[in-house]
C-alpha cells in the first residue's frame, strides 16, 4: 500500500508524488480501475499545504495516519494564495537573494583575476612592469577577500602579492609577509591549532623561491666584489 499525494498549483498544474509505477496490461488496467481508492480532498493555503507536503514526505506520522487508520490512499492538495501577504517575508527573500548574487558577480570576477594575475605573475620572472601588475591585481583580489570576509581567502592573496614582491626585488617585505601568513595557516608559532595544508604548502613553496633570491642576490653580490 503506497499513499499518492497529488499538488494542484495555482495554475492548475499537477505534481505528483509518490505516484504508483502505471500498468502494463489489459489485466492489470482492469484490476486498478476495479480497486477502490479512498481520496482525501483537501484545499488549503501555499504555506499551510508546504508544512503539510513536508511532513508527508519526511515524516512516518502522519502518513501512518492517512494510510493505515483513515484508509486514504490518495490525498489531493489544491492550493490558493495565502491570506496575509506578509506570511512570506519578501523583504529578508530580497536581500538573501541579493546577497547571494553578490558572491556569485564575487566568485566569478576571482576567477577572471586569478587568470589574468596569473599571466602577469608568470611574465613577472623577465619583465618588472608585469611583476607590478600582478601585484596589483593582488590586491584587488584581496580587497574582494575583506569585502567577502573570508580570512583564508585574503591568506592566499598576501601570499600572492609576495611573489610580486620578490619577483620585483622587495625580499625583506616578501619575508615578514609570509611569516604571517605561515603562522596564520597554523605554523609553529599558530596559538589557534588550526591548520590549513594549502596554505603551507604555499608558504613552504614561496618560501623557497625566497631563498633562491636570496642565494642569487649573494652570487651576484660577491661577483661583483672579485671583479673589483
Amino acid at each position: 500500500m503506497e499513499l499518492i499525494v497529488c499538488i494542484c498549483d495555482y495554475w492548475r498544474c499537477y505534481h505528483y508524488y509518490n505516484r504508483p509505477i502505471p500498468p502494463q496490461s489489459v489485466e492489470d488496467t482492469r484490476q486498478v480501475n476495479t480497486k477502490i481508492v479512498r481520496r482525501l480532498l483537501l484545499e488549503m493555503d501555499a504555506v499551510s499545504a508546504n508544512y503539510v507536503l513536508r511532513e508527508l514526505l519526511q515524516q512516518q506520522v502522519l502518513r501512518h495516519l492517512l494510510l493505515h487508520e483513515l484508509g486514504v490512499e490518495l490525498l489531493w492538495l489544491t492550493l490558493r494564495p495565502p491570506q496575509r501577504s506578509d506570511s512570506i517575508d519578501y523583504k529578508w527573500a530580497s536581500m538573501l537573494s541579493h546577497t547571494i548574487w553578490q558572491h556569485i558577480v564575487l566568485e566569478q570576477l576571482m576567477c577572471w583575476l586569478s587568470t589574468l594575475g596569473g599571466g602577469y605573475s608568470a611574465l613577472g620572472d623577465h619583465f618588472e612592469h608585469c611583476a607590478q601588475t600582478a601585484g596589483k591585481i593582488s590586491l584587488q583580489q584581496l580587497a574582494i577577500g575583506l569585502r567577502v570576509g573570508n580570512t583564508f581567502l585574503q591568506a592566499r592573496c598576501k601570499l600572492f602579492y609576495s611573489i610580486s614582491l620578490i619577483q620585483r626585488g622587495q625580499l625583506r617585505q616578501a619575508k615578514h609577509l609570509i611569516r604571517s601568513q605561515y603562522r596564520f595557516a597554523g605554523g609553529k608559532d599558530n596559538k589557534h591549532k588550526k591548520h590549513d595544508q594549502r596554505l603551507l604548502h604555499m608558504c613552504e613553496a614561496i618560501w623557497q623561491r625566497l631563498c633562491y633570491e636570496y642565494e642569487q642576490r649573494k652570487r651576484r653580490r660577491d661577483e661583483s666584489v672579485k671583479r673589483f
